[in-house]
């Protein structure tokens, strides 16, 4: 389809519309093959999907005329099927100079917003991976002398659910050498923008992209000293205004479940755990049970064995697994309908169950985070069974749980996100808990109860 309405333009514009053909190829190497036959003394480009304002081109090479080399423009973001969507920035700084125009260099990155002097892709052309942009803007941008802006939506990018953006594509990882070519070729001048630049794109990555987060990590870290010696790195962690990568603990990908007491699996807890393979299937997914747990080493833990209450002996190990562990706990009742590769970066995580109740059926943290061992010892200094022969059953896993995020990370039971100190984060109930499909649900707590004993 594209290439019939190419042909019709060209028909109709035979002075101003030149069709060319290049098969295999990237879209980098697609826009350098172009390059070769533009004859114009500034570069635009257009994506296919996408579209442009009728005065876009006219409006900024006006302002390049005024003595700049590459102006840039504010842009339409359009979800497919739209027409119209939200204004996106083309300058992301606080103060439009130089040094801010290479920091911001790679937020956004696209090309489709500028205009460029034909003299810098002289410079550097497109690399033919995946964001090329990343690869090659910022490098454009620090050897301008001039850069201009214009503050206004001239350029319509079209954002669909197939497209790069929100890929789990192996070829992600493509913009790593992207960042390493920024490193190795970006201005003199304005180098230690760039260094920023790039380490704020690693820390977006890794947010945006969780499937590949510990490769981006890895990368930082093989780059950690460039980065700590930086000034903006310095600055920007000492005010807490950027996450701090080399203090960072990704969540194993490891996923545990508890069984004791020898039972069948139902068909809902099979349905479950085959979602977990569907969704979690990179993920190392580890059973628990009389084998390879010592039901001895707890006085709580035997008691709550004896008189066969598994969940309560599922809850002591849960925590100590996590604990010495690190990874993600799930009851044999939740089901996963999404990866869970986003919830990875905070150090430990929750989520309501109800607008002040705190769900204990999925969880997850990096090894030996303190409030772990705070919560596994709430176990280790109680038994199960009372004095009078009744269980403890009252005082659960919930209710400690609480209890320490009341007293040491100052949690509010209001059912809302909320991000505590030492990165310990809080979904709502539609993340973790319940689909109330408005896309944002990782898994659902199907509350099958097959622990109660309806005597207790």
């Amino acid at each position: 389809q594209s290439s019939e309405i190419i042909k019709e333009y060209k028909e109709a514009h035979p002075d101003k519309i030149v069709s060319l053909t290049k098969p295999n190829s990237g879209l980098g190497g697609t826009r350098n093959y172009g390059l070769k036959f533009a004859k114009g003394e500034y570069i635009g480009f257009v994506d296919s999907d996408d579209w442009v304002d009728r005065k876009m081109f006219e409006a900024m090479y006006g302002m390049a005329k005024q003595g700049h080399d590459i102006v840039l423009c504010d842009f339409m973001v359009v979800q497919d099927g739209w027409e119209t969507g939200h204004v996106a920035k083309g300058f992301r700084g606080t103060h439009f100079n130089p040094q801010e125009v290479v920091i911001n260099s790679i937020d956004p990155a696209t090309a489709c917003n500028k205009l460029y002097h034909r003299k810098f892709f002289q410079i550097a052309e497109f690399t033919d991976g995946w964001y090329e942009d990343i690869g090659t803007t910022p490098i454009l941008l620090s050897y301008a002398h001039s850069v201009g802006y214009l503050e206004l939506a001239l350029y319509n990018y079209r954002q669909r659910s197939g497209s790069i953006t929100y890929s789990a594509d192996e070829r992600t990882k493509d913009v790593i050498s992207s960042w390493q070519r920024v490193l190795d070729n970006v201005h003199n001048n304005f180098r230690k923008e760039a260094i920023f630049a790039v380490y704020k794109s690693i820390a977006t990555f890794i947010e945006f992209k969780p499937a590949f987060a510990d490769d981006f990590l890895e990368y930082a870290h093989q780059n950690q000293e460039l980065f700590q010696q930086n000034d903006y790195y310095q600055k920007g962690t000492r005010s807490k205004s950027i996450v701090d990568l080399f203090q960072m603990g990704l969540i194993p990908k490891k996923l545990h479940y508890f069984w004791f007491g020898h039972g069948e699996k139902s068909e809902l807890i099979k349905r479950c755990m085959a979602s977990w393979k569907k969704y979690a299937g990179t993920y190392e997914i580890i059973e628990w049970n009389e084998s390879n747990c010592d039901i001895n080493e707890s006085q709580f833990v035997k008691e709550a064995y004896e008189a066969k209450k598994w969940a309560f002996v599922a809850d002591y190990f849960r925590i100590k697994v996590i604990y010495e562990q690190g990874g993600f706990y799930m009851d044999t009742d939740v089901e996963l309908k999404a990866p869970l590769d986003s919830l990875r970066t905070s150090n430990f995580f929750f989520a309501f169950e109800t607008r002040d109740n705190i769900n204990a059926a999925i969880f997850g943290g990096i090894p030996r985070f303190e409030l772990a061992k705070k919560w596994l010892k709430t176990y280790q200094e109680e038994t199960f069974k009372k004095e009078d022969g009744t269980y403890n059953m009252s005082n659960n896993i919930v209710i400690r749980l609480t209890g320490l995020l009341r007293k040491d990370y100052k949690i509010k039971l209001n059912g809302q996100m909320q991000t505590l100190r030492d990165n310990v984060k809080i979904y709502p109930a539609n993340k973790l808990t319940i689909d109330v499909y408005d896309g944002k649900n990782l898994a659902v707590h199907h509350f099958d109860a097959s622990w109660w004993d309806v005597k207790d």
